[in-house]
């Protein structure tokens, strides 16, 4: 006891501590960070009509935008080596979001944004007679994904462009199995599952006006392997359980939002 209070006497929190010391360092990155980014709000500001969107300099042209996005995903469930496909190619309906922005470039333009989509249901129901007509149902409902993307734009011509590009986030689903016999559930499981999802794609661009471009892009999208928990026949049990799908999507995004279009 003695030489533990000892010790403690000795250590100076505020200058030999060295976990102190690495958490001020990083509070110093933070704050001149911080400082350095309202110096060019205020720069942005002085030079620009909107600190979202500043495309009056060439030195740092950029456009602030949002977009809605829906579209068709040729889903795939529960994929697994060695197990047959629960559900191999089923059409479902997505839509959702993004908020961004873009950097313009001689050639085109980088675009970073954050999107975020729900997709419809993707099910398998099968009756089989062979085991006393037992009803079973495999399904993933309510499914959401959150992204951060990069694509890049080349023009082609003057109001078309090419675009290319990815990301990655965060997707899941609420993962459904229920087999019935006889009117008694025998297997169910109703569990929200998540996991690290990416995509990558490309498409084409119509820039309609200097605010709003519609494109129609290809993606291929997934969900990397879970697992879900669920109750056979009174025991408890796991299953592996993923998604994947290819995408068709139509995009319309609306640059400047919040600044009079002139």
């Amino acid at each position: 006891m003695v030489y533990t209070h000892s010790n403690a006497g000795n250590v100076n929190f505020l200058g030999n501590n060295q976990l102190f010391k690495q958490f001020r360092l990083v509070g110093l990155c933070v704050l001149s960070l911080l400082g350095l980014t309202a110096i060019n709000a205020v720069q942005a500001a002085n030079e620009c009509d909107s600190f979202l969107s500043c495309c009056d300099t060439g030195k740092n042209c950029r456009q602030f935008y949002l977009g809605g996005i829906v579209g068709a995903d040729f889903g795939t469930l529960n994929k697994v080596p060695g197990n047959s496909t629960v559900v191999p190619n089923d059409s479902l309906f997505t839509a959702g979001g993004t908020v961004g922005m873009r950097y313009l470039r001689n050639d085109g333009a980088w675009r970073f944004e954050f999107e975020g989509r729900g997709r419809e249901q993707i099910q398998e129901r099968v009756i089989d007679p062979s085991v006393g007509g037992a009803d079973i149902t495999i399904a993933a409902r309510d499914g959401w994904s959150t992204m951060v993307n990069i694509w890049g734009d080349y023009n082609v011509v003057e109001t078309v462009d090419l675009y290319a590009g990815g990301g990655i986030g965060a997707g899941g689903y609420r993962s459904v199995v229920n087999a019935t016999q006889a009117g008694t559930t025998q297997v169910a499981s109703n569990e929200n599952v998540s996991n690290f999802a990416w995509q990558a794609g490309g498409g084409l661009i119509y820039n309609a006006s200097n605010h709003i471009a519609v494109d129609l892009g290809y993606r291929f999208f997934s969900i990397n392997d879970m697992t879900a928990n669920g109750v056979a026949f009174g025991s408890p049990f796991t299953y592996p359980t993923n998604y994947a799908a290819s995408e068709l999507l139509l995009t319309v995004r609306i640059y400047e939002p919040f600044r009079r279009w002139r």
